[in-house]
């Protein structure tokens, strides 16, 4: 009677390592991670070209924030580049124009941390070394943005973006992003 319950508990075994080995090779996506994956993708992939452009609407629609959420208020603050434009000058929204151009977000998307309903993703932003131009003097705002198209260097920032799944239905949107007033420092400071 032994060896019987034995017996079958090693085909059962086997035969459950059999089903999840053939599922795995399959590309069966059971939990939806693969597909969550590629939608945290593509919706980083929109947040990058958004920061690029300096799209404040973009930027907004790939996240669940509502107009009482602190970072609705203060990443509207910073793509406002009329607000700062007009205390500036137009020359002085150029050079954050381009600098907002030169970000790259880099991350490893099969490095995400997924639980049902959150997300959490390690990020660096990369950019053109704003700082090092901005502490050298200048005449205008046209040589500042000429040194900031000639410069070589890169600055990073390290960061998380925190996802939230929407409905529970595999929508991902941006819930949290850190560091983001890091990032965009440059369109509250000024060069020498």
């Amino acid at each position: 009677m032994e060896k019987v319950f034995e017996h079958g508990y090693k085909r059962t075994v086997a035969l459950i390592l059999c089903i999840a080995m053939t599922v795995g090779f399959a590309g069966c996506d059971v939990f939806g991670v693969r597909k969550g994956k590629d939608v945290m993708n593509e919706r980083l992939i929109e947040y990058n070209r958004a920061l690029n452009a300096l799209d404040y609407e973009a930027v907004r629609n790939l996240t669940d924030w509502t107009e009482e959420d602190s970072d609705y208020t203060a990443i509207e603050k910073l793509f406002d580049t009329l607000y700062y434009g007009d205390a500036a000058g137009g020359e002085f929204v150029s050079c954050t124009e381009y600098i907002a151009s030169t970000i790259t977000i880099k991350y490893d998307v099969t490095a995400v941390e997924i639980n049902f309903e959150h997300a959490t993703l390690d990020v660096e932003y990369e950019m053109v070394d704003w700082q090092s131009v901005y502490q050298r003097p200048h005449d205008s705002f046209d040589e500042v943005l000429e040194d900031l198209k000639r410069c070589q260097d890169k600055t990073t920032v390290c960061a998380d973006v925190v996802f939230d799944n929407v409905d529970m239905k595999g929508d991902w949107k941006i819930c949290r992003i850190t560091g983001l007033n890091e990032v965009m420092s440059f369109v509250y400071t000024l060069p020498e």
